[in-house]
């Protein structure tokens, strides 16, 4: 039943600070933000692309 439910999913919405990465900010010698992110989130957003599904990022 609960695999029925999840044959609707569509899309997905993510936020990022603190879900997709662990809420660090590194700073570099210019200035600029970067922010680190787990490559296996990467790997999963690719996969889920591939398969059909919308993603929505919010900052």
């Amino acid at each position: 039943m609960f695999l029925e439910k999840l044959k609707h999913i569509k899309a997905f919405i993510l936020d990022v600070d603190g879900v997709m990465t662990n809420g660090m900010l590194l700073v570099t010698e210019s200035g600029e933000f970067l922010r680190q992110f787990n490559i296996k989130d990467g790997y999963a957003l690719q996969l889920a692309v591939k398969r059909g599904f919308k993603i929505a990022v919010v900052s």
